[in-house]
């Protein structure tokens, strides 16, 4: 367990002193919340429920989860894949599957000082106002509800070379960003898109957001698409795993 914690501490650290990873997993969602706050008066009501700015902010706490763990397992992953890193790591004494674990884990503790950074820029620029207890509860749902992405980031990084993971990642951020709904209202899409936004875990992972601020019950159907994709995902990282341990690739 101490080699399993000390390697989690070995990532994260690896992690936050990039400055590329923390310029990409910070500036996009700070800059695009600063930017699209001016679109429209930032009192304007979305859907009948919520201000524009609070809206905003929660869409770009997902977009941020969504660019943090997706560049955490995605990209740097398939780079150390490419250089043999992880074959060296399969001589030490840690399980075989405290890789996997830990690329995991430490995508979720990337997400966490994200979601706080977005929220920080919402309550100082954006003007969001919220109880102690609720800017509490919102990260803590936020947070939690970020599992899909950070499996997603790391499978992404089993299944794509080094060469091509940097584009794949950022076209998913984009996709799971534009028709999820992050950038504009799911009321405002056309039909079309609006039924595309609800088959994806990025529109159900702001929805339980939303619905949490408006005093609403939590959807279960939100919760079980987003447990869906973790378990599917899941699934499939792990048939990936094995496939390359077998070949000696992982």
């Amino acid at each position: 367990m101490s080699a399993l914690l000390a390697f989690l501490r070995f990532e994260l650290f690896r992690l936050l002193r990039s400055w590329k990873f923390l310029a990409i997993t910070v500036g996009f969602p700070v800059v695009f919340y600063m930017l699209f706050l001016g679109e429209r008066n930032s009192s304007q009501i979305v859907d009948g429920t919520m201000p524009w700015r609070v809206y905003l902010m929660v869409s770009m706490c997902t977009f941020g989860a969504l660019v943090a763990a997706l560049n955490a397992g995605g990209s740097r992953l398939a780079t150390e894949r490419s250089t043999g890193w992880a074959r060296q790591l399969r001589i030490t004494p840690m399980p075989a599957w405290s890789y996997v674990v830990t690329k995991v884990a430490a995508s979720m503790l990337v997400v966490l000082p994200v979601l706080a950074l977005v929220e920080l820029v919402g309550l100082t620029f954006g003007g969001v106002r919220l109880g102690v207890g609720q800017w509490f509860a919102l990260t803590a749902l936020l947070w939690v509800t970020a599992l899909p992405f950070a499996v997603l980031g790391v499978f992404v990084g089993f299944l794509v070379h080094a060469e091509t993971a940097y584009p794949v990642v950022t076209a998913l951020m984009f996709v799971l960003g534009y028709f999820g709904g992050l950038f504009n209202p799911v009321s405002q899409m056309p039909q079309a898109l609006q039924s595309a936004a609800k088959a994806l875990p990025s529109f159900h992972h702001a929805l339980l957001a939303l619905e949490f601020l408006s005093g609403q019950t939590l959807g279960a159907s939100n919760w079980l698409i987003l447990i869906g994709y973790t378990v599917v995902l899941g699934l499939g990282l792990v048939w990936k795993y094995r496939v390359e341990e077998a070949r000696g690739l992982a």
